[in-house]
C-alpha cells in the first residue's frame, strides 16, 4: 500500500503539467494510467477527468476526442494498485476565479478533516470539520457524495465518510484505509448529484447471472475478472479484444456488470474535489498518497 501511494504522489505532481486547456482528455487519461504503470503500479480504477458540473465517474472512452476546456474546473481522480493494495486520491485544476476559490476550499477541508482523524472518531465528526472548513469559504458541501473504506481489491468497502455533519455512529478503526474526499461547489448550487448518462466506468458484479451464459460470454467474463481482479475498469482497457461492445452493454443490461454513472451536481454548478487515502492509526492517521 505504501508503495502505491508514493506512485500517486508522484503521478500527482505531474497532472497539472498535463491538465492544459485544449488537449484531449484521451490523451491526458491514458499518459495518467502509463505513468502509473511505468512506476510499478497499475491503475486502480480509470483515470476520471470530471470538469465543471461533472463531479465523478467520467473516464474517456475510445477513441473519445472531448478537450479540456478553457475556463473551467476540472477533477482528476485516480488510483494506484499494488497486489491488490490500493491508493486514492485527487486534485482540482482550474484556470478561473471560481475554480479557485472551490479548490482552495476543498484542500483546507481536506487539511482540516485529516486533524480530526484518530482511532475511534465518529466519521461524523470528520464530516462535520469538512462542512466546517467549507463554510468558512463560502461554499457548499456535495451531500450525498462521501470517502470511502478501502480493502485490498476493493475500493469502495465498508464505512463511508461523509462531507456534512451526518452519518451513523460508525468509527474509524486503528489500521484501517479510508479515503477522504470533499467535495464542494459554490454556494448557489444544490450540494446534491444526480446520475446522468453516459456510463464510462464499469465492474464485474460478483453476484451470479440469473441465466445460463454462452461459451462466448464465458470468456469474455472469465478475461474481465482475470484483467481487473474485481475492480473498475474502461472499455478502453479492452479494446484489444476487438468487437466486444454488444456483448459487454448486454452484461451490463442483464446486471452482470455494473455501470458507474456520472455524477452531476443537480443544477450545473461548478464542483471541486481533493482527496487523499490515510491509514488511521491510534492517535491519527497517517497520509498514503
Amino acid at each position: 500500500m505504501m508503495k502505491a501511494g508514493e506512485i500517486a504522489r508522484q503521478v500527482r505532481a505531474q497532472v497539472p503539467g498535463l491538465v492544459v486547456r485544449g488537449v484531449r482528455m484521451l490523451d491526458v487519461a491514458e499518459r495518467v494510467e502509463e505513468i502509473i504503470r511505468q512506476l510499478g503500479g497499475r491503475p486502480a480504477f480509470p483515470c476520471n477527468i470530471s470538469v465543471d458540473s461533472v463531479a465523478a465517474h467520467y473516464s474517456p472512452t475510445p477513441g473519445d476526442v472531448s478537450i479540456i476546456p478553457p475556463n473551467s474546473v476540472v477533477k482528476i481522480d485516480f488510483g494506484v494498485e499494488v497486489d491488490g493494495y490500493i491508493a486514492d486520491t485527487a486534485i482540482t485544476i482550474t484556470d478561473n476565479a471560481t475554480g479557485e476559490v472551490l479548490k482552495t476550499a476543498v484542500e483546507e477541508a481536506l487539511k482540516a478533516a485529516l486533524k480530526v482523524v484518530a482511532a475511534g472518531v465518529k466519521v461524523s465528526v470528520v464530516g462535520a470539520a469538512i462542512q466546517s472548513a467549507l463554510a468558512r469559504y463560502g461554499v457548499k458541501p456535495i451531500k450525498n457524495l462521501t470517502g470511502h473504506e478501502i480493502q485490498r481489491y476493493s475500493l469502495h468497502a465498508g464505512v463511508s465518510i461523509p462531507n456534512v455533519a451526518a452519518g451513523d455512529d460508525a468509527r474509524l478503526v486503528e489500521g484501517h484505509v479510508y479515503a477522504v474526499e470533499p467535495f464542494a461547489t459554490v454556494a448557489e448550487g444544490s450540494g446534491v448529484v444526480v446520475d446522468a448518462s453516459p456510463a464510462t466506468i464499469f465492474r464485474l458484479n460478483p453476484r451470479q447471472p440469473t441465466r445460463r451464459t454462452t461459451p462466448e460470454e464465458e470468456a469474455l467474463l472469465e478475461n474481465i475478472q482475470k484483467r481487473f481482479n474485481g475492480l473498475p475498469y474502461s472499455l478502453r482497457w479492452l479494446k484489444d479484444l476487438g468487437g466486444i461492445e454488444d456483448l459487454h452493454q448486454r452484461f451490463v443490461k442483464t446486471g452482470r456488470v455494473k455501470a458507474y454513472p456520472l455524477l452531476v451536481e443537480k443544477t450545473g454548478k461548478p464542483v471541486a474535489q481533493a482527496e487523499h487515502t490515510i491509514l488511521v492509526e491510534r492517535d491519527g492517521c497517517q497520509v498514503v498518497t
